[in-house]
């Protein structure tokens, strides 16, 4: 529908209804439909910030797979997943087509001149073109054969899509993609074995989803989307794993819709049916335009069109006798009725604009809208003489009538009558009849006497009325009369006056009219002809687009042939019309192509026909200007602008292009032919070869499990409209769907300036404020019955929790009977978090909680974990979430499967035979172990296939810990001082620092390196420590650099701090300079120094930390190296296998999800679905941690489909970011199990193996089956180490306290520029693993020398001379960067730059830098475990070991007091655990 705009809108108006996805706390669903076209220009776009940027075929289409893996990923639907690619579209909707390809041609042409005018870097070759994302082009032929090779690969390997019904609609098939996804739902659900609670979910960004969607009537029905963000400070995720998804439930808009129109119910006078008011709400947003018609003049949903439409639509339903939409087809008499209504808002638009002189002389103002209006609002009423007239005769009558009470039980004879002649009441009946109502009169016509007569309405009044309710009516009465006779009188300059004054307002609007239509038509309003023409086409149009929504395309050649629409109130001219449809047939592909595309984009056509685009004398050229016109038409944003092209003429192109078609080639002529939808099906029993698309870059799939046949949708003529039988809605919708009704509340709309996309609202907002469902519980009774319970939290998004305490601001409730007085920090903290939770209900989820009773703790559920006797009981978040007592729901209807707990199964229901699990055992951690039978009722007999003999490349963890010793983080105030800067201000330039500029306007000069509140870093450069923050060398040299670039802004903000509030001002920055333009274009420089800094920089949470650039590149060249090594496999039988050494990762999330990850690990991907390959190895070269989740970032050993380049920052597409959950962590065995025979030989001294030879000589590996070397049946016994080593703090004590030792004078030798002697112990390997890699053919002294200045990307600074290198280092030659470069040995931990004034080197910081070497070595453990390392920061849990004990006293100023008493080092690089514990 593409109204713009839209998304936005009903988001400020409904805040509840999009829900971020976070983790599986989504809803299950059964059909997954992607809208391709969106994914398609997503994944064809340069990165923001590299617009010049050439993408190659192989980066198009591996980011297309990854992004439809991740969808997939995301949704995993349970029965079907559709595919739909936009093929041929309806005629109606090439002109938008074709005005948009059109635009983008000649943006990209502008920008391009841009680019070149600026002396920007233009890459060679042709820039990627998206009008080929466009039926028959040869990228869309090339779509089609590698989404196929991406789908064959899928379903053959993955198991998720081996069991769901996969369709995939190419542009062969004509049709707009949701238009196909709409058609297969539509005819579908019009089955007699349609699920009435099929869960639906589409992918896709336009706003015309979101009424389909209504108008299919599904209530379990969701679009997925990317986050929206508006404004200057919106951020795009860098990449796919960092993208933020927010599904948004049509549920909630269905229910939302219900508040707007529940007053209905008691006002038509027809049979009120909300089904069919959502579809004559979907009728009447058509007129705010969409991808067929242009918007009805005026009508813009910024300024005010919606709640316009709602209102005047509300208003119409109330006169008329049924509902406009008769299920896809127009009453078009009730249509002219809401018109009618519609009009007045035309009227106000005219008034508006049209005031001048003669308004005022003719006093127009009191037969305006306007003027009505205005009116109203002071209470005033406009009459005629003769109605004046005729209320100074009731005047007397009703004094006297009502200054005695009367009686309720009088006869009709005996009711107060007041008779009116007939010529009184001539042309007043209408006036009287209101008049009549508001006094509770009621005007009745005698036929035998011709008169009319007024009764007091005696069924109205009370009986039982009091004297004080009596006076009040009197009274009351008084005041109305006393109003009428103070009304304005319209005619008091004659009889005549006021229709004078209406046929001079009318001819003023015609003329208004008139001069619109022959400045957008050229023609006159008096041209009937063409009127009538237009007003026909445009109700064709509204006709046309409901068929297209509710039945599918009623006409392909159809199509509205104007620019824009007609005035409100002259298309009733046309609601007499009988309108009927043509069906016809869709152009063809190269048709559409020829009506769409610009000559600029004239090489995405074959080569016969390009000479008709470009060629002066083509009998078609008029099709293709070189510059067009553009409207604004009332709208703000270019995009939005008419774009006047002509309009095709069908028959002059099929003319011109008919004698061409003979000089196609085959191929060519295949892609202007139409195909069918193709399922795609897994057969085990299949084993095919399916040809790479792009070899070289693409593997052949020697496996191919998966067959092709053509899917042909049922044919109906008729399609079941409203809810379908047996639909559960509201409370009892199907779990995970979210609903209002779970909670009572009241509702207002107002404006209450939400916070929405980061913005406050314009528009008003439904506000909600829940009833509290617990009011009859006391706090301590509610507490009571409920803490330690299973309850439902996070309205309208329930989801199970458990409450672990309640708090009202006197008692802290933590467990059932007992209670805790809150001291006065505690009440403190209570009103804080009470106040925050108010406001954080109210500016983004527009709940309005007036009162809180009681602030509620509990911890969300997340999923099941595993005991040792195979039950799966709840698991929850180790963090505690806050509610407000009255939005906590005791239970729900549907509870969801995925958390409900589960007995033990027996051992062969829980581990059939021939099942798939994970090995645990030390033999082969990792591997696959089939189910071979059943030793016991608690044992298996298992095949483990043990995938590789050879050892785990260990580059990854030296390097790791490499870095960790290089890169040292040094104190704030030690880098202040040094810097001769203030701490505070050191704080605040390295974070967000504001300044006023010269127009009043903020603006943000700091670095961004740090985020307080965000809890937030920059990779490489900041880190938090114990006591503040730590800065790296790379920090202080941009730093410097800052101060060198701009000395005078830098001194400027010293000398300027931020005052009570109030920010620095430019003008006193620059105080010298008088010039605000010099002014403006210093800060203009600072800013595009900024920009090009921050551009570069990375960041994370206080938990995430990453490997650099150069290490990672390192890991890769040393991966390749060993995929070339000689290996082989073995597959061994065993028995007597415990349960718990075997893993079924499908149901074991939380379990694996507990492990703890060091940059550097190894992991095996463990899953058989997913973005990887099942059993796919990788180094983690990078960690997120947000909360408890954890995302690592692997290398793997094998190029991955759907990987990438980490950024850039690896050659080959090897890198993904994955689940914590999804991987087995095999450089540190957390789960594994030991025979006793294994346990013994690993106690015992073991010779290194031989090298397994290396190179493509190396002889091919065996499968070898294990000799047997026990009896049948004896079992082996396997002793448990699970989480063994976890986080080893203990590792060489006495090398980590002689290091531990040295610190100072390290620190000390390296600020005086002494080179560090090396030794034996700094040369030793961390880990005692088996060397396996041979690592001396790298450029080991690339990384010693470059790995902190390339850590994730070293921000390129603009080229400038030199700076002075102290301790007399010579200058290095080459441009500048903002770094040295280290281009020869220099000592580890050096820090290249000067001090401000002279050679002040660091001052001794012993204690400070044996924290620092704690804080970097030591893992970081985000959530506990019992074996966890403490967070980030708690120096204090990482010393509490008492070996090795040693007072640690002194620090500086004793700041640090015994804080590393008795303390240890690790010496393991930063680490990270992932959410929970098994």
């Amino acid at each position: 529908m593409g109204i713009p705009k839209f998304f936005r809108f009903i988001s400020e108006r409904w805040p509840n209804i999009s829900q971020l996805i976070d983790g599986t706390q989504i809803p299950e669903f059964d059909n997954f439909y992607l809208d391709m076209n969106s994914i398609l220009h997503t994944c064809t776009r340069a990165k923001e910030g590299e617009s010049n940027k050439r993408l190659s075929e192989e980066e198009v289409f591996t980011a297309i797979f990854a992004y439809i893996d991740h969808l997939f990923d995301t949704i995993q639907p349970k029965k079907v997943f559709y595919m739909a690619i936009d093929g041929v579209a309806p005629r109606a909707k090439m002109n938008q087509q074709r005005s948009r390809r059109f635009r983008t041609a000649i943006d990209a042409e502008k920008a391009l001149a841009n680019a070149i005018e600026k002396g920007e870097e233009i890459p060679a070759g042709e820039p990627f073109d998206s009008n080929s994302i466009t039926p028959g082009t040869e990228f869309m032929g090339k779509l089609t054969r590698f989404l196929k090779y991406f789908i064959h690969k899928k379903v053959s390997n993955d198991s998720k899509w081996q069991n769901v019904e996969i369709i995939l609609s190419g542009h062969e098939v004509p049709g707009e993609g949701e238009h196909k996804i709409m058609d297969f739902i539509r005819t579908k659900r019009s089955l007699p074995t349609y699920d009435p609670n099929t869960r639906h979910c589409i992918y896709g960004l336009d706003a015309d989803l979101i009424m389909l969607g209504l108008v299919s009537h599904d209530p379990h029905f969701a679009l997925l989307r990317e986050e929206v963000t508006f404004g200057r400070n919106s951020q795009k995720a860098k990449s796919l794993e960092e993208q933020k998804f927010y599904l948004l439930h049509l549920s909630l808009v269905r229910e939302y819709l219900e508040l707007e129109f529940k007053e209905l119910e008691s006002e038509v006078k027809f049979t009120y049916d909300f089904e069919r008011i959502l579809d004559d709400f979907v009728l009447i947003m058509y007129v705010i335009g969409n991808d067929f018609l242009p918007n009805l003049p005026d009508l813009h949903l910024n300024k005010g069109a919606f709640p316009l439409l709602l209102e005047t639509f509300k208003q119409s339903l109330r006169s008329v006798d049924g509902y406009i939409n008769e299920f896809g087809k127009i009453n078009l008499q009730r249509l002219g009725v809401w018109l009618d209504y519609l009009s007045k808002f035309e009227l106000e638009n005219f008034e508006q604009g049209e005031v001048d002189l003669e308004w005022f002389n003719k006093q127009l103002e009191n037969v305006s809208i306007t003027g009505e209006k205005k009116r109203l609002r002071t209470g005033k009423i406009a009459l005629l003489k003769k109605q004046k007239k005729l209320i100074g005769i009731v005047k007397p009558w009703l004094i006297k009538t009502y200054s005695t009470r009367i009686s309720p039980d009088l006869t009709i004879d005996e009711i107060p009558t007041l008779e009116l002649a007939a010529d009184v009441v001539a042309d007043n009946q209408d006036f009287l009849k209101e008049f009549a109502f508001e006094l509770d009169l009621f005007l009745t016509r005698s036929a035998s006497k011709g008169t009319y007569s007024l009764k007091v309405d005696v069924d109205g009044m009370d009986p039982h009325e009091s004297d004080e309710e009596f006076t009040e009516r009197s009274n009351n009465i008084r005041r109305i009369i006393k109003r009428y006779e103070n009304a304005v009188i319209l005619d008091s300059e004659g009889e005549t006056a006021i229709d004078d004054k209406k046929t001079v307002y009318n001819e003023k609007f015609e003329h208004w009219k008139d001069q619109y239509y022959k400045e957008k038509f050229g023609f006159s309003i008096k041209d009937d002809d063409e009127m009538q023409k237009l007003t026909e086409n445009y109700v064709e149009g509204l006709q046309w687009v409901l068929y297209y929504y509710f039945q599918g395309c009623s006409s392909w050649p159809w199509y509205f042939q104007y620019h824009y629409a007609p005035r409100i109130s002259d298309i009733k001219r046309a609601l007499g019309m009988k309108i009927e449809f043509n069906l016809g047939t869709p152009f063809k592909p190269y048709e559409q192509l020829m009506s769409v595309l610009p000559s600029r984009s004239n090489k995405l056509v074959p080569a016969p026909y390009r000479k008709l685009m470009l060629d002066e004398n083509s009998v078609i050229k008029d099709f293709y200007p070189m510059d067009v016109e553009y409207d604004m038409n009332g709208k703000t944003a270019e995009w939005e602008a008419v774009v006047k092209l002509s309009f095709v003429d069908e028959k002059r192109l099929k003319d011109a292009l008919a004698p061409l078609e003979p000089l196609l080639n085959e191929e060519e002529k295949f892609r202007n032919s139409f195909g069918r939808d193709i399922q795609f099906k897994f057969n085990p029993q299949i084993e095919q070869v399916f040809k790479s698309p792009l070899a070289g870059i693409f593997a052949d799939l020697e496996n191919n499990h998966c067959f092709e046949v053509p899917y042909v949708l049922e044919k109906l003529t008729s399609y079941h409209t409203g809810l379908v039988e047996g639909v559960l809605l509201g409370n009892k919708a199907l779990a995970g769907f979210p609903t209002l009704k779970s909670i009572p509340f009241t509702n207002e709309l107002k404006n209450a300036g939400l916070l929405i996309f980061n913005q406050p609202s314009r528009s008003q907002s439904q506000i909600l404020t829940p009833k509290d469902i617990h009011e009859g519980l006391t706090v301590d009774q509610f507490a009571d019955r409920y803490v330690g319970e299973i309850v439902w939290t996070r309205y309208p998004y329930l989801r199970e929790s458990k409450i672990t305490r309640v708090v009202d601001g006197k008692f802290d409730y933590r467990s059932r009977g007992q209670s805790f007085e809150m001291d006065s920090e505690d009440v403190k903290t209570y009103k804080s978090t009470l106040s925050n939770v108010q406001k954080k209900y109210m500016s983004s989820k527009g709940l309005e909680l007036k009162s809180i009773r009681a602030l509620v703790y509990v911890k969300p559920v997340t999923g099941l974990k595993r005991t040792s006797d195979g039950a799966y009981v709840k698991d929850f978040t180790k963090e505690e979430e806050v509610y407000p007592l009255q939005l906590v729901v005791e239970n729900v209807s549907q509870k969801d499967h995925r958390y409900v707990e589960k007995a033990p199964l027996p051992i062969d229901k829980e581990f059939p035979v021939g099942s798939k699990t994970i090995f645990l055992g030390d033999y082969a951690y990792g591997g696959e172990a089939v189910i071979d039978g059943y030793s016991t009722t608690a044992r298996v007999k298992i095949s483990v296939n043990k995938l590789s003999h050879r050892a785990e490349p260990t580059i990854g963890s030296k390097l790791a810990h490499k870095e960790v010793e290089e890169n040292i983080f040094y104190p704030s105030f030690e880098v202040a001082r040094t810097l001769k800067l203030h701490p505070l201000f050191l704080s605040k330039i390295t974070s967000s620092c504001m300044i006023e500029t010269l127009k009043g306007q903020r603006a943000n000069i700091g670095l961004d390196l740090k985020f307080e509140a965000k809890r937030e870093k920059v990779i490489g450069y900041t880190k938090k420590l114990e006591k503040g923050w730590g800065y790296s060398i790379h920090a202080i040299n941009l730093l410097k650099e800052y101060r060198k670039l701009f000395p005078d802004f830098f001194e400027g903000l010293i000398n300027n701090p931020t005052n009570g509030g109030q920010f620095p001002k430019l003008a006193n920055i620059y105080n010298r300079i008088k010039d605000p333009k010099q002014i403006d274009d210093k800060l203009k420089q600072v800013q595009s120094w900024l920009k090009a800094v921050k551009s570069t920089l990375v960041r994370a949470s206080l938990e995430s930390d990453s490997l650099s650039s150069i290490s990672m590149q390192e890991i890769e060249a040393a991966i390749e190296l060993h995929a070339l090594e000689a290996d082989q496999s073995e597959i061994k039988k065993m028995e007597g296998v415990p349960r718990d050494a075997i893993l079924d990762p499908k149901v074991s999330f939380s379990r694996l999800s507990s492990q703890t990850f060091h940059l550097g690990d190894r992991v095996v991907y463990v899953h058989d679905s997913g973005k990887v390959p099942l059993f796919s190895k990788g180094t983690v070269v990078s960690y997120t941690s947000l909360g408890s989740n954890v995302t690592l970032n692997v290398l793997f050993d094998k190029v991955i489909m759907g990987g990438n380049k980490l950024d850039g920052r690896i050659r080959t597409n090897r890198g993904l970011a994955v689940d914590s959950s999804l991987v087995l962590n095999i450089s540190r065995k957390q789960f594994v199990y030991h025979s006793s025979a294994s346990k013994t030989k690993k106690s015992k001294p073991v010779k290194a193996k031989a090298k397994p030879a290396a190179g493509p000589a190396a002889a091919p590996a065996k499968k070898v089956l294990a000799k047997r070397t026990k009896p049948e049946g004896e079992a082996v016994a396997l002793v448990s180490e699970e989480k063994k080593e976890k986080v080893d703090t203990k590792a060489k004590p006495k090398k980590t306290q002689v290091k531990k030792d040295k610190a100072a004078n390290d620190l000390l030798s390296l600020l005086k520029g002494e080179k560090k002697p090396e030794t034996a112990e700094d040369t030793e390997p961390q880990q005692e693993e088996e060397e396996s890699t041979p690592t001396k053919n790298f450029a080991s002294k690339a990384i010693q020398n470059q790995i902190l200045n390339n850590l994730n990307g070293v921000p390129q600074m603009p080229q400038m001379p030199m700076p002075p290198i102290p301790f007399g280092m010579p200058p290095i030659p080459g441009p500048f960067n903002g770094f040295i470069p280290q281009v020869f040995p220099v000592p580890p931990g050096y820090i290249p730059f000067p001090p401000m004034n002279g050679n002040m080197p660091f001052p001794p910081m012993p204690q400070q830098q044996q924290q620092q070497q704690q804080m970097n070595h030591a893992p970081v453990q985000t959530n506990g475990g019992s074996d966890s390392a403490p967070s980030t920061g708690s120096l204090r849990g990482q010393s509490s070991g008492r070996g090795n004990r040693g007072r640690g006293r002194g620090g500086h100023r004793g700041g640090n007091r015994g804080g590393n008493r008795g303390g240890k080092n690790s010496s393991a690089p930063s680490s990270v655990p992932s959410s929970a514990s098994s």
